[in-house]
């Protein structure tokens, strides 16, 4: 109901929107297959997902995306990008639109939409590290290829509670957060650093090349000094990811504004820019 008085405030009403599905209940894995017809494709991979996936096949909205084609000693495959949610969350998404009066019209996830306004190159290596509220993202993109997306438990809520206990003066955003200023950030920052160094370790021992560096991104990029606490305390580079690198905004707007689209909108521009960039 508020979506749809922001819909009737900005004169939206039946217009065409992208969605996103997040957090552990998004299920993504690559998988090897026989080369075959697409349908024919999309029906083998519903009835291999039986074997892995943690709910019912029929209670599951899945998409596959074909990564590569290759020959090996048993025929001719093809390596698939499988990802499914439960359709419960499609439905609820789609309800919303309607009752906003919206027309949902694709469902993402959160790294696609991130890719697509992506300060690099489209066909390199990269990787990113959506920090949010309570969780986190850890993906990789190769050739323009979502290969690897591992869900963490961490997230920058715990740092504004911890600024926020015994503190009199108001909260202005986790801008005005600084690493340090805190015994408990201590302890924050390690359980992160040791989550992150165990995916990364998982994803470097499934590939040849390990990962050297990656994009900081979302509403907890904006910590200071997280960037430093991460490349220190995992042994590799970390940059910020301007997600309006390839996004023109007016002359007029300030730079909070600026600041709070680029960090905090970041997925929302991503998921504008579908069609576009």
């Amino acid at each position: 109901e508020r979506l749809a008085e922001l819909v009737e405030e900005m004169k939206l009403k039946k217009q065409t929107v992208a969605s996103v599905v997040a957090g552990p209940q998004v299920y993504t894995r690559n998988l090897v297959m026989p080369r075959m017809k697409p349908d024919e494709l999309r029906a083998a991979t519903r009835y291999e997902a039986t074997t892995f996936l943690p709910v019912p096949v029929e209670e599951a909205a899945i998409d596959i995306s074909p990564l590569r084609y290759f020959d090996d000693e048993e025929g001719k495959k093809v390596e698939v990008f499988f990802v499914a949610v439960r359709k419960l969350q499609i439905d609820n998404l789609s309800l919303a639109c309607e009752i906003a009066g919206l027309k949902l019209a694709a469902v993402e996830i959160e790294p696609l939409a991130l890719h697509r306004i992506s300060p690099g190159e489209a066909m390199e290596k990269q990787a990113q590290l959506n920090v949010g509220a309570s969780r986190s993202t850890l993906s990789v993109f190769q050739k323009g290829a979502l290969v690897f997306n591992r869900h963490l438990s961490f997230g920058c809520s715990a740092f504004a509670q911890g600024h926020l206990y015994g503190n009199t003066t108001s909260f202005s955003g986790m801008q005005s957060i600084e690493l340090g200023s805190s015994g408990e950030h201590q302890y924050l920052v390690r359980d992160m650093i040791a989550e992150l160094a165990r995916a990364m370790e998982y994803y470097n021992l499934q590939n040849p090349e390990p990962l050297g560096s990656i994009w900081l991104c979302g509403g907890g990029a904006r910590l200071k000094g997280l960037n430093q606490a991460l490349a220190e305390g995992i042994n590799c580079k970390v940059s910020f990811f301007d997600s309006l690198s390839k996004v023109e905004l007016p002359a007029t707007m300030d730079e909070d504004a600026r600041e709070e689209l680029r960090y905090d909108f970041a997925v929302a521009l991503g998921l504008a820019a579908r069609g576009v960039l």
